[in-house]
């Protein structure tokens, strides 16, 4: 979903100050806002809204966009003036935008806010980056990927234009003077007096060392050795090592698998060749959720209904019923989860309708 001009998707003028554009977002995200909007295209309007502010906001960013503004577009067959810049592909070409978005050291932070086609864009990545240089935090929703494939991120991503953490400057140290010793002023050295002082610091020390062993001996010792006895009765004999974080899809072939959540377990049974036999006959193709960072599965077909799990970007669900609460069409899970219809990217047709009484 790409804007044509970001100034007018915010309607404000070109040389709006950033106090002017936060006043626009803040205005017209309380209009089309999907809680307060009913219009089905409600949630792609907010989109849209949230992909310009998050790029005029920031100078960097704003900076670039204006230059693609500014430079004339490409007409097929005219003899180019001066020789292509090695840049990256124009916001029109990408389809994926960037919702965060850090440089801290040589890492590159970031959380994919959309993505036309999610998986395409994640197949990208995987093919691009190696292994080694990055990782994907399924619980934060949230990419780290090595800085030396920077180019790689600016030509998927239209926003990309990470905000730089510099380390905070070093204080200036102090600038000692020399002293002249021939006009400081010699002063009397008062030496009984500095004795005394000496030996009264001695005295004090020596009795706080005193009362410290006192203290140490009778008190600290023995709750010390408590503790410690009870520890060791109370401590298991083995204790099992912390699960490494679940990364999707490498370890859907690990032993880890069997402590992920229950919704990515179906999803790795999408990976990998053979995908299509384990869907049943009445069940719709898999779906991928893009339309939000992290989408809400719930336990019944409202929102009133606890979340049963949350699936992030790209997560593959088997849909295989469908029915209506308060104006929205809900779609019914494989595993027992019912999800919005405006939260997956595709629509199915042929899904039965889920009775009442079957609903839970």
């Amino acid at each position: 979903m790409a804007s044509a001009n970001y100034y007018e998707t915010l309607r404000v003028a070109p040389d709006a100050s950033p106090v002017e554009i936060a006043a626009a977002y803040r205005r017209l995200a309380r209009d089309v806002h999907p809680d307060r909007n009913p219009s089905p295209d409600a949630h792609r309007q907010m989109q849209a809204l949230n992909e310009a502010y998050n790029t005029l906001r920031h100078a960097e960013r704003r900076r670039r966009y204006d230059d693609l503004l500014a430079s004339p577009p490409h007409r097929p067959g005219a003899a180019a003036s001066t020789p292509p810049r090695p840049t990256a592909a124009p916001p029109a070409a990408r389809s994926a935008w960037l919702s965060f978005q850090k440089r801290a050291g040589d890492d590159i932070l970031f959380t994919i806010g959309h993505a036309d086609d999610m998986p395409g864009l994640l197949a990208e990545l995987q093919r691009r980056i190696p292994p080694a240089a990055r990782r994907y935090d399924i619980a934060q929703n949230l990419w780290r990927v090595h800085a030396g494939h920077e180019a790689v991120l600016r030509s998927l991503f239209r926003n990309y234009a990470p905000v730089v953490t510099a380390p905070p400057p070093a204080p200036a140290r102090p600038v000692r003077r020399p002293v002249d010793r021939r006009s400081a002023v010699r002063q009397p050295v008062a030496r009984g007096g500095e004795r005394s002082a000496w030996l009264s610091m001695a005295l004090v020390a020596g009795a706080a060392l005193v009362l410290y062993g006192l203290l140490f001996g009778r008190v600290i010792l023995p709750a010390t050795a408590q503790d410690t006895s009870d520890a060791a009765v109370s401590a298991p004999a083995e204790v099992a090592a912390a699960p490494e974080l679940f990364s999707f899809p490498e370890d859907c072939t690990s032993e880890l698998l069997a402590a992920a959540p229950t919704y990515l377990r179906e999803a790795c049974k999408t990976v990998g060749e053979g995908a299509d036999r384990v869907a049943p006959a009445t069940a719709a193709p898999f779906h991928m959720t893009t339309t939000r960072v992290a989408s809400n599965i719930r336990r019944g077909p409202d929102t009133r209904y606890p979340v049963l799990t949350t699936a992030a970007p790209g997560t593959r669900l088997q849909l295989v019923g469908y029915t209506r609460s308060r104006g929205y069409v809900w779609y019914l899970t494989n595993f027992g989860g019912w999800i919005r219809a405006d939260l997956v990217s595709e629509t199915s047709d042929h899904l039965p309708l889920v009775p009442p009484d079957q609903i839970s």
